[in-house]
């Protein structure tokens, strides 16, 4: 089964190639730069340059897969959740060419592509990863944060999510506090690295609680009162220890719940995905969490894997497939910017 993944769901222009899990092509146009300046993602900016990239990003997947589009069997694309703005652009290319070609269509959502981007198979076919179930997955980005339990693949359930900023955007908007640059993710952790953890005070907000929601809206709040008043020259001295600290409390954040979480549910396999995984701090913290309960977890095994990619759209095309969940109406399939994560 050859298949076409298309993503757009914020400021990536993806597409991707698979056959069956084996991943032929994956590739990713960033627009990092062209929104670092405005601190975020600008949609009409998102828009005009996935408009300018979708065609080129999809004709050079599949290129290096060495296929045609009708070589292609099933085209896939994330429906939600997403900026819609962007997230149409995708929908009705794949809708075009299915529709054009004669193609077999699937919508995927977005979340479930992070939570499966862990099964991807290269050329090989490596690495063999099977998952025991139920599984816990965390996801973790500049979107959602977000822990799901794995009863089999299709089947989920949200047991805990954010109730406002996601950590990815947490980190962000420090990075901004700090006077520093956009994604904030990247800079902190390679500014943390030097500084000490607990040059500050900072809450781990709903820790106490027994539910595995989070919420990371007053650890930023906590964090810009307590700095607002600094000269930039005492911001500058200590960017190091306020990125240690700012970061040591969103890693505890998560992995407080996500440890409730993991004795409540007793899984047999952990999973963790998301932009926020591509920082090498949390995938040791998780690890070890992993290695106390003497539990597999697994995570992206490429750094490409962990920010938004059409891989993963491509793994959950391939197990939909399996289980024959294809658009029936292809000509109203249309984007779903809040779609939500419900059991299968």
């Amino acid at each position: 089964m050859k298949i076409l993944a298309i993503e757009t769901s914020c400021d990536d222009t993806c597409a991707a190639v698979l056959e069956n899990d084996y991943l032929l092509s994956n590739v990713i146009s960033s627009q990092t730069d062209l929104h670092a300046k405005w601190g975020g993602v600008v949609p009409d900016i998102a828009k005009r340059a996935h408009m300018e990239k979708i065609e080129p990003v999809i004709n050079t997947a599949l290129k290096r897969a060495h296929l045609t589009i009708k070589e292609i069997e099933v085209i896939a694309v994330t429906l939600g959740p997403g900026l819609a703005i962007a997230l149409g652009i995708g929908v009705n290319k794949a809708k075009e060419l299915a529709i054009k070609y004669n193609k077999k269509l699937i919508g995927v959502n977005h979340v479930e592509g992070h939570i499966l981007v862990n099964l991807i198979k290269n050329k090989l076919g490596k690495p063999e990863r099977k998952i025991e179930f139920p599984a816990l997955a965390m996801t973790v980005s500049g979107g959602h944060t977000k822990l799901v339990l794995v009863e089999k693949i299709g089947k989920y359930t949200v047991v805990g999510e954010t109730l406002d900023d996601a950590a990815g955007e947490a980190l962000d908007k420090a990075s901004k506090i700090m006077g520093l640059g956009y994604p904030g993710g990247p800079i902190i952790e390679r500014l943390a690295e030097k500084g000490d953890k607990k040059y500050l005070v900072l809450p781990r907000p709903l820790s106490g609680q027994k539910n595995f929601d989070y919420s990371f809206s007053g650890l930023k709040t906590s964090f810009y009162y307590q700095v607002k008043d600094w000269p930039k020259e005492k911001i500058g001295k200590n960017l190091a220890n306020l990125s240690a600290t700012f970061q040591d409390a969103v890693f505890d954040s998560l992995l407080i719940k996500f440890k409730k979480a993991i004795e409540f549910y007793k899984p047999k396999t952990l999973l963790a995905s998301g932009g926020v995984l591509a920082n090498l701090e949390l995938r040791k913290r998780l690890r070890k969490l992993a290695k106390e309960f003497n539990t597999p977890v697994f995570m992206p095994t490429k750094k490409e894997f962990n920010t938004d990619n059409a891989a993963m759209i491509g793994i959950v095309a391939y197990y939909k497939s399996l289980r024959k969940e294809f658009v029936k109406d292809k000509e109203s399939l249309d984007r779903n910017p809040r779609l939500n994560f419900k059991i299968n």
